[in-house]
């Protein structure tokens, strides 16, 4: 039996429809089934039925006119229990979820094809939760995609509708490493992970504190203040993507054997004595990479500065390498002082993954800059090629 449902025929329809399938267990499962629960909230779960198949490859008519339901008890927005027939089971288990109860609501037709079954069900379950919070359960999602066939473990959609599949190919045997995961880091690390690199590799070796909360990506769980950043970042994006991975290391001139299949780099730092370390390595390694950098100073009652993107590679070194701070940051510098500057964070590692991508050939480069500098002040960018 296939285990991905846009190969069976017969859910065309549903597929067609933004309907989330997958094929588990000898089941289809309706992924991403929004509804009211009991208290008035707003919650998920799956709908399953056993797959009949007519041939291999060709989907027969239901078994019957039930479904397992791996959520609570649905309700109306108004509160009161939908009439779903729903008798409580042993748990059935479908992939590793727990199906706790058993749907029974039959129309005088029944149903002859998957797609009546369940449009009926989604629409009894999901109606008012579209209704009270405006969501869908047609989401698209395609899950359980397997390492070989996509970097990420959810079909990435869009890049087919926006005919730039050719170009991901560009990217397609990346192996990626950000040192660093602080403000500018956190953000490199959001924009590559949604990138089809093959591989990334992150490296930090602090904590998660308070002030690290205003300048990083997404949502800030207060449970991971004074825990590693590795583990925040790992819990963030982890079940999006296959082959990310987290190293609990502060990056130096002897680590050389964590990057011996890197084949670009980020360097996300504010310590020169470190950076001109992990520069010679890289170098060494014949690894080309970019290091960002944010100089931020307090004038006439406001901040003004500049944000840095260097690229390095063997054209480019000897240049680039005069253009980045090297010595050891003794005092608690304007940028220290002035933390919360997400924006300003975010810019430098969209700028930065830009210009990788540029190098890659994946967006346009007609200047050709090795290092940029993004003026605050002026709403200018300049640069030398």
């Amino acid at each position: 039996m296939s285990n991905a449902p846009a190969n069976l025929k017969g859910l065309e329809d549903l597929l067609s429809r933004g309907y989330s399938l997958s094929i588990l267990n000898a089941h289809l499962v309706v992924n991403d089934v929004w509804y009211v629960n009991h208290a008035g909230e707003l919650a998920k779960g799956s709908l399953g039925a056993p797959l009949t198949l007519d041939e291999e490859d060709k989907v027969g008519a239901p078994k019957n006119h039930q479904m397992y339901w791996s959520g609570s008890a649905p309700h109306f927005a108004d509160g009161t229990p939908i009439p779903l027939g729903a008798a409580k089971v042993d748990n059935v288990s479908i992939g590793g979820t727990e199906y706790p109860w058993h749907l029974s609501n039959k129309p005088p037709e029944g149903f002859a094809i998957y797609t009546g079954l369940i449009e009926h069900y989604v629409a009894l379950i999901s109606g008012p939760a579209e209704q009270k919070f405006s969501v869908t359960p047609r989401t698209g999602a395609v899950y359980e995609v397997s390492e070989d066939a996509s970097p990420f473990k959810v079909t990435d959609t869009f890049s087919a509708r926006a005919e730039i599949t050719d170009l991901n190919a560009h990217l397609a045997n990346e192996r990626v490493a950000i040192i660093g995961l602080g403000g500018t880091g956190g953000f490199v690390l959001d924009f590559m992970v949604k990138t089809p690199v093959y591989s990334i590799d992150a490296f930090d070796f602090d904590a998660f504190a308070v002030h690290n909360g205003f300048r990083a990506p997404g949502e800030i769980p207060f449970d991971m203040f004074g825990q590693a950043k590795t583990a925040l970042y790992r819990r963030k994006y982890d079940a999006f993507r296959h082959r990310l991975y987290f190293h609990q290391l502060r990056v130096g001139a002897c680590d050389a054997e964590h990057f011996a299949n890197i084949t670009f780099a980020f360097i996300c730092i504010d310590d020169g004595e470190s950076r001109a370390e992990i520069c010679a390595m890289l170098r060494t390694l014949g690894v080309p990479f970019i290091d960002v950098g944010i100089g931020v100073e307090k004038e006439n009652g406001r901040l003004d500065g500049l944000v840095r993107t260097t690229l390095f590679d063997e054209m480019t070194y000897d240049r680039a390498i005069a253009d980045v701070p090297l010595d050891k940051d003794e005092g608690e510098g304007a940028y220290r002082t002035f933390v919360q500057i997400a924006e300003l964070n975010a810019l430098n590692a969209a700028l930065a993954v830009i210009r990788y991508k540029q190098m890659r050939g994946f967006y346009a480069d007609d200047a050709g800059l090795f290092n940029s500098l993004f003026s605050v002040g002026l709403s200018k960018m300049m640069g030398a090629a």
